[in-house]
């Protein structure tokens, strides 16, 4: 009998070692807000979320299971009428780990997780696919490799709208990302240079296929400023030759507060050029423009708070030059209120610069509470 206790007791003990280390949570949200085109109609809209989230290691391994899903339903009222819709998705879910070989460290990412090339305007958002890093002490290389047509694409925003719509799950245009990618963390004077090959071939009805090279170039300047200069150059079925370039510096006056200041170019169909586009709302949203934007930032334990904007330059292809269209001014705070009690009041306002004159504004108020 004492053998059987025994037994027993030591079975129950390594079923549940496991599950000792098993961590999960999560988060209520509520979005209260307004949008009005030209304050001559009203939009109110409400939306309520629900966010889990956990975490279990693979026993004494250097791996981990992840993952993080929720539901959310958005309410609009106006003068018409009401509309109403469901989202549920499984936003995170994916084996990770490191493991060294030789003399770097093998990362290793499986499953549905975030990921963004170097310039953020080729592909940067969640997705499903395998991602495998190698680390030495001067050199990095990196492969991956994904699907897209598994997602929810009202919660994943791409480019390219799916081929056919649904109310709570909607499947995302599928497009097979794949890229490789060489980083030189410290080239010289701890400037960092990264090197990629990016296609996102097409596995839709469109049969477009996208190629790109990017490069990217980050570091410091002095101890308080920062830079990013950013290129990718790309092409449609090999038929053409389109690119997307950016600059950001990034000045940090004293812990608490930062400035950032860049401008982003997105070729329009202008002599050689095609029009940028890609499967990133980033890259394709500034396709034909040179935008620069500036943005104040200070942010402590318990606020943050952020007042920016962004100015649109846009190409006129009759009068073949670039003119102002627009302008997106952003202000918000973030409040801790506890821990695990957070408050925000976000306000956008979109000027239009044309003879349309479609001006736009939006206000939200969002509480979050973490369990």
């Amino acid at each position: 009998m004492k053998k059987i206790l025994v037994s027993i007791c030591t079975a129950l003990f390594i079923l549940a070692a496991p599950l000792s280390a098993f961590e999960w949570g999560g988060v209520l949200k509520d979005d209260t807000g307004i949008t009005t085109p030209d304050f001559k109609a009203i939009t109110f809209n409400q939306s309520n979320s629900i966010s889990l989230w956990f975490k279990a290691p693979f026993g004494e391994s250097k791996f981990k299971l992840t993952g993080e899903g929720f539901y959310k339903y958005n309410l609009s009222v106006t003068k018409e009428g009401l509309t109403f819709s469901n989202i549920a998705d499984l936003t995170l879910f994916k084996i990770d780990g490191k493991v060294n070989a030789g003399a770097g460290l093998l990362t290793i990412n499986a499953g549905r997780f975030s990921t963004a090339d170097a310039t953020g305007a080729v592909f940067a958002q969640t997705s499903d696919g395998l991602s495998i890093v190698y680390s030495l002490p001067v050199v990095k290389f990196g492969l991956y490799g994904g699907y897209t047509g598994l997602l929810n694409y009202l919660n994943v925003p791409m480019a390219i709208t799916p081929e056919k719509e649904n109310k709570v799950y909607s499947m995302a245009y599928a497009l097979a990302p794949m890229g490789v990618t060489i980083e030189l963390p410290s080239l010289f004077l701890n400037q960092k240079l990264t090197l990629q090959g990016y296609a996102l071939l097409d596995c839709g009805k469109n049969k477009s296929n996208m190629f790109y090279g990017n490069i990217a170039l980050a570091g410091p300047i002095t101890n308080s400023i920062y830079y990013n200069l950013a290129s990718s150059v790309g092409s449609v079925n090999f038929k053409n030759l389109m690119n997307y370039s950016s600059f950001a510096l990034y000045i940090f006056p004293i812990k608490e507060i930062s400035i950032n200041a860049g401008a982003e170019f997105g070729s329009a169909d202008q002599g050689k050029l095609a029009a940028y586009t890609s499967a990133s709302v980033k890259g394709t949203g500034t396709s034909g423009m040179i935008a620069p934007n500036l943005t104040f930032i200070y942010g402590n334990d318990v606020l943050y708070l952020e007042f920016g904007g962004r100015y649109n330059l846009t190409y006129n292809a009759e009068k073949s030059n670039y003119a102002g269209t627009g302008a997106n001014i952003n202000a918000g705070f973030v409040y801790n209120i506890f821990s695990d009690l957070q408050v925000g009041l976000n306000a956008t306002a979109r000027l239009d610069l044309t003879e349309a004159k479609q001006n736009d504004f939006e206000a939200k108020l969002t509480m979050a509470l973490a369990f």
